[in-house]
């Protein structure tokens, strides 16, 4: 059975040891983290990934709401679900503002034990079936990918050919030289442009904030570093990259590092790991 990952954030330890205890007996494959800072439980929803975080509301220098919107507006914890526990909050009001800030569910203190692991049983089969149907998603564009990258290359060795008649015949007629040499580039400029529009509109699709978030946070990314960033987030390799965008290998491990720098990571950092979390 798989494991859990549930980060609970709460500034009264007792609170938190009481839903450990309330959830330890419901499935002993939860793994429980635990913070009474909500700064802290930043750096570890960011380090350590759960599939799933409660939040108390009214904390001492954060508020949960607070705590909500600094997780959504981080790419790399963006998708975490996060559940909102308060005691006094309780409104329909309360609810609706938990709700905008961009939690998924809303328990009330004092904890009901079988309210609490239904909830957070529901929420984490729906947190599952969301990763399982990205991951879906994502093969399916790896092998979109990878059949516009065997289309290129036919299409290359077409215009090979092309080029090959251009040489051999075009001495002959000056006209015809020219015939083939626009029928090439007619043919190099399509195959450049539906490339990446066939897989932009589905890549879209998958990850719809993903070009937005790079653009926000890092405005000085090109449109270019913007295509090699969407490629390096499905884990294509350059040799595949190079292929489907009309590169040299040696060009796409250049605008890697450009790439790299313009994100500001270290040399510890995965540059593919760090744009699979965005």
């Amino acid at each position: 059975m798989k494991d859990y990952k549930i980060l609970i954030v709460d500034d009264e330890i007792g609170i938190i040891q009481s839903i450990i205890n309330l959830l330890e007996g419901e499935n002993p494959n939860y793994k429980f983290l635990q913070t009474c800072e909500p700064k802290n439980g930043l750096i570890i929803a960011e380090k350590r990934q759960p599939d799933l975080i409660i939040t108390d509301w009214q904390m001492p220098g954060m508020s949960g709401i607070d705590f909500i919107k600094a997780l959504k507006y981080n790419p790399i914890t963006h998708e975490i679900p996060v559940i909102m526990l308060t005691g006094k909050m309780i409104s329909s009001e309360h609810l609706k503002t938990a709700l905008d800030a961009g939690a998924i569910d809303f328990i009330r203190k004092p904890i009901d034990a079988i309210e609490l692991t239904a909830r957070i049983r529901s929420m984490l089969l729906l947190s599952t079936y969301y990763k399982e149907t990205v991951d879906l998603k994502n093969r399916e564009l790896v092998s979109i990918a990878m059949n516009i990258t065997r289309n290129n290359e036919f299409n290359l060795k077409v215009m090979d050919e092309i080029d090959q008649l251009r040489l051999e015949f075009g001495s002959r007629s000056k006209k015809l030289e020219e015939q083939l040499r626009n029928l090439s580039h007619r043919i190099s400029v399509k195959i450049k442009g539906e490339s990446w529009q066939q897989f932009e509109a589905y890549f879209n699709n998958v990850h719809p904030r993903f070009f937005e978030t790079l653009t926000t946070k890092f405005p000085d990314i090109s449109p270019a570093e913007l295509k090699l960033a969407a490629f390096l987030r499905l884990n294509l390799s350059t040799k595949e990259i190079a292929s489907i965008i009309f590169l040299s290998p040696d060009s796409i491990k250049t605008s890697r590092t450009r790439l790299r720098k313009k994100l500001n990571l270290s040399t510890d950092d995965n540059l593919n790991t760090f744009l699979m979390t965005v």
